[in-house]
């Protein structure tokens, strides 16, 4: 039996407002916000790493040089188990 268009959105309506009702235990609470506060993080950063890049970077402000070392291009080195994994 197929439900028909007006049967759907009752039983979406339905859902929508049964939704509304249940009351989220401690621990999903605390998941949320986890969660959340993960999201501001990789969103902004954490200030006082913002105001130590504005510090390092600052030094160039006036200047054509660069860094002499970009931290990025920086090899990090493998562990002899990830060595493994790309061969």
């Amino acid at each position: 039996m197929e439900l028909t268009l007006e049967q759907r959105l009752a039983v979406i309506a339905k859902a929508v407002d049964d939704s509304k009702t249940i009351t989220p235990s401690q621990s999903v609470e605390d998941f949320i916000s986890d969660i959340k506060a993960e999201q501001i993080v990789v969103e902004h950063g954490l200030l006082d790493s913002q105001k130590e890049d504005v510090e390092d970077e600052s030094q160039f402000l006036f200047t054509d040089s660069a860094e002499e070392v970009d931290e990025e291009d920086e090899d990090m080195g493998l562990s002899d188990e990830m060595k493994g994994v790309y061969k």
